[in-house]
């Protein structure tokens, strides 16, 4: 990423220990694979190119203890899109361990790096609080 996008964040991005998938609740595919998250957003790696601005309705499915997954529905709008081969020496220096174990790893998109801000009507999936 450029200085520039750093510079306009309002909240750190913490890398994830675990891969944890992203899905589009619109069409129950996989969107992508979860790269890091912060307060007020979220970065993703995936098959597609999405446009900037573009709303989406998703769920995360994010590892808890013990081999659980915790899922969380909220919309998130796409604030930029580019090509991975940018994002690849990051990548290549992420400690993440593989795919959750429900994906196999023809299954870790690839091709698209992609940055979300969470939009105000964001809203917990089923089974959370």
């Amino acid at each position: 990423m450029t200085d520039t996008v750093l510079e306009k964040r309002r909240f750190p991005r913490k890398l994830l220990e675990e891969p944890a998938e992203v899905l589009d609740n619109d069409t129950g595919q996989l969107l992508g694979i979860l790269e890091d998250v912060s307060k007020g957003g979220f970065s993703l790696v995936t098959n597609q190119m999405i446009r900037q601005e573009e709303v989406r309705n998703i769920t995360l499915v994010l590892p808890g203890p013990q081999k659980s997954y915790h899922r969380v529905s909220l919309i998130a709008e796409c604030v930029w899109c580019q090509s991975s081969n940018k994002q690849r020496s990051r990548q290549d220096n992420n400690t993440r361990k593989g795919p959750p174990d429900n994906a196999s790893s023809d299954q870790v998109p690839e091709g698209y790096a992609a940055g979300f801000q969470l939009r105000e009507d964001r809203r917990a999936g089923p089974g959370c609080p």
